[in-house]
């Protein structure tokens, strides 16, 4: 019996991209993108004041920053099928009007939990908003002019990473901690405002097509488990090694590879997966997934290193250290939109592979770089390098990975990108973590020092700096096995080439 995928089908008809359409839909993806980010690197500035406020255990402190990671993360994956199925304008609006409410919530919160709580829907709300984002612009904008607009999206990210520090700041001095909140809340009807009125409606593909429960459950459960256990590694008694061999840790992880195991044997016998295997048929696509997710372990937590590093070894305060580890966003910011120009004459194959090798020229000036004393113009273009070459691989390579699917498949190839990238931001996080040997803050923590919930063990600043040059090196390492991913990638596409793919992926 042949399979739906594999047999023929036509897709829904679609509206022609007009450049027209896409600057309004560009501008609002580019708004909620506004919108999540300062959300999250926000909260990073009030997190002292909330945990001041509720006088907030470690763990409560930990959950308000992992509830939104990891129900952003899990989710991924059902919103993206749901929205092939359903339409995007819709889980795209609910997700929007979730995050409205939920940060609300947050900001009404009478004690931690239910702060958590609101954090945890948040990142409920931001999955959805997230995983449609990049195909609501692939649906807007002709092949030849996607990779412009992914740049100024990604522009705006990096701009959003770079300043939602100081805009935290700024909130948290005039309001408290809750200012951050209400400000999400305000922004986030007005972004559901705009987006209703400009978007399109479309249809999905309905009642044709069955959603996949039994997929969605152990995704849900391959991805919750894992993400619980790395989370909770790092804890326990305070050393990595007790984190690992914990209780809770062996049981998530026992639960994630388990539905691991089960997962692909399941999606085999659907006749709708929720991750079809047909995107893994064509070479090109899944080296653009997996050069995703070697990318983003390979840099994301290179900021989180560095800002231990110039704290506790070269005894910088936060906001210098904010200030120089800001390059890195900086260099994404300046390199993405040139990224955006030039993937319409080069292939992604040149352009990703040098943004991966200048991020791996970046990391590996910043292992020289450390001392101490180090070399602040060394750490300066260091940092400035490693940013910029993420700005250069993420546009070419989202691209071609959503030039190579055609419209209705769109939301699950990119929930699956998303999902990729979130779970390589968390073992990134956790990796680089217990290579600096770190653990929550010690009893004798001044409550200043608590919202900082990380704490570097006591050591000598040698120690400590080889400490975190190990962990550099490491994402070093990544970032090279990043670049001879994506040059793996074979042919010459380009995304004005892909106009031929209306109809690949229906047989």
């Amino acid at each position: 019996m042949t399979r739906p995928h594999d047999t023929v089908r036509t897709a829904p008809a679609l509206s022609p991209p007009s450049t027209g359409y896409g600057r309004r839909v560009l501008s609002a993806t580019s708004f909620t993108a506004l919108l999540t980010g300062l959300n999250t690197s926000g909260l990073d500035v009030a997190l002292p004041d909330v945990v001041r406020h509720f006088e907030a255990s470690a763990a409560q402190t930990s959950w308000i920053m992992v509830g939104y990671l990891l129900a952003s993360t899990v989710l991924l994956l059902v919103w993206g099928r749901l929205a092939d199925l359903f339409g995007r304008r819709r889980l795209y609006l609910a997700g929007i009007a979730a995050f409205t409410a939920a940060s609300i919530g947050c900001a009404l919160a009478p004690n931690a939990w239910i702060l958590i709580l609101g954090r945890v829907l948040q990142g409920v709300g931001a999955s959805a908003v997230i995983t449609n984002t990049t195909a609501l612009l692939a649906d807007a904008f002709p092949p030849e002019r996607l990779t412009k607009a992914l740049g100024i999206n990604a522009i705006l990210i990096s701009a959003t990473q770079a300043a939602g520090p100081l805009l935290g700041g700024l909130l948290t001095n005039a309001w408290g901690w809750s200012g951050v909140f209400w400000t999400s809340g305000g922004a986030g009807l007005a972004a559901l405002v705009w987006s209703a009125a400009i978007l399109r409606p479309d249809h999905g593909r309905g009642a044709s097509e069955r959603f996949d429960v039994a997929g969605a459950l152990l995704s849900v459960v391959f991805l919750g488990g894992g993400s619980l256990a790395l989370t909770e590694s790092g804890r326990g008694d305070g050393s990595v090694a007790g984190g690992w061999t914990s209780a809770t840790v062996l049981l998530c992880a026992a639960l994630s590879v388990s539905a691991l195991l089960v997962f692909p044997v399941v999606q085999s016998r659907r006749r709708y997966p929720l991750m079809d295997p047909w995107l893994f048929r064509d070479r090109r696509r899944t080296i653009a997934l997996l050069a995703a997710f070697l990318t983003a372990v390979s840099y994301f937590s290179v900021v989180l290193v560095m800002s231990l590093y110039l704290q506790t070894v070269e005894r910088l305060d936060a906001l210098s250290a904010g200030l120089q580890v800001m390059l890195m966003s900086v260099g994404a910011m300046l390199t993405a939109p040139l990224a955006g120009r030039l993937a319409t004459r080069y292939p992604a194959r040149v352009l990703s592979s040098a943004g991966t090798a200048t991020s791996a020229l970046g990391i590996a000036f910043l292992v020289i770089a450390l001392g101490p004393p180090a070399p602040t113009a060394l750490i300066g273009l260091g940092l400035f390098l490693t940013g910029a070459g993420a700005g250069i691989f993420g546009v070419p390579n989202t691209g071609e990975l959503m030039t190579l699917v055609p419209p209705h498949r769109r939301g699950i190839a990119n929930g699956v990108r998303s999902v990729l990238q979130s779970a390589g931001y968390l073992i990134s996080t956790v990796l680089s973590l217990a290579l600096v040997a770190v653990h929550g803050p010690s009893e004798s923590a001044s409550p200043d020092d608590i919202g900082a919930p990380l704490r570097v063990v006591s050591a000598g600043a040698q120690s400590l700096a080889d400490s975190h040059r190990t962990a550099l090196l490491v994402l070093l390492c990544l970032c090279l096995a990043a670049t001879g991913v994506s040059l793996l990638r074979g042919g010459t596409h380009r995304p004005d080439s892909a106009s031929s793919l209306s109809t690949e992926g229906t047989k």
